[in-house]
C-alpha cells in the first residue's frame, strides 16, 4: 500500500538534459537536485528517437530488429554518485520503450537502485555517438 501511495504522489520523470546533446565517450550531468528513487527500478532514459525513425511500411519487429543493431546491448552505462559517494552503475541491456514517435534505451541498475541514498552526479559513457539526444531519470517502475 505505501509504494501505491508514493508511486501515486512522488513518481517523475526529470529531464536532465534540457536541450538534446551528443554523447560520446564520458560526460558528466549534475541535475538541479539530487536524484533519489521511489522504487528500485528507478532507470536512466536515452532518447535517441532524432537517430532513429520508424519508415513507413515497416512493421514492429524489424523496427526492433533495427533498433537492437543500431544501438546493441553494452554500448553505453551510467554511472550515479552520490553525496557521499557512493557509486551505482545502470547498464543498457538493450533494453528498450518505444512509441508512435520515440525510442528511448533504457539503462537500470543491477540489482535495483537503492531507494535511501540521494544521488548529486550522473556520468554517462557511450562507445557509439549518440546525437541530439535527451537524457532523463525516472525515479520508478510500475
Amino acid at each position: 500500500m505505501m509504494e501505491f501511495v508514493r508511486l501515486l504522489f512522488l513518481a517523475k520523470t526529470i529531464l536532465l538534459t534540457p536541450a538534446p546533446i551528443d554523447i560520446f565517450g564520458e560526460i558528466e550531468l549534475k541535475p538541479a537536485k539530487p536524484l533519489t528513487a521511489i522504487t528500485a527500478g528507478a532507470s536512466i532514459e536515452i532518447d535517441v528517437s532524432s537517430m532513429i525513425k520508424k519508415h513507413k511500411g515497416e512493421d514492429i519487429i524489424q523496427f526492433r530488429r533495427k533498433v537492437e543493431e543500431t544501438f546493441p546491448a553494452s554500448m553505453v552505462e551510467a554511472k550515479l554518485i552520490s553525496v557521499s559517494r557512493q557509486e551505482l552503475i545502470l547498464s543498457y541491456r538493450g533494453d528498450c520503450a518505444y512509441s508512435e514517435n520515440a525510442v528511448l534505451l533504457i539503462l537500470r541498475a543491477e540489482g535495483g537502485v537503492p531507494i535511501d541514498i540521494a544521488f548529486q552526479t550522473l556520468v554517462v559513457r557511450s562507445r557509439k555517438k549518440l546525437e541530439a539526444v535527451t537524457v532523463s531519470w525516472k525515479n520508478y517502475q510500475h
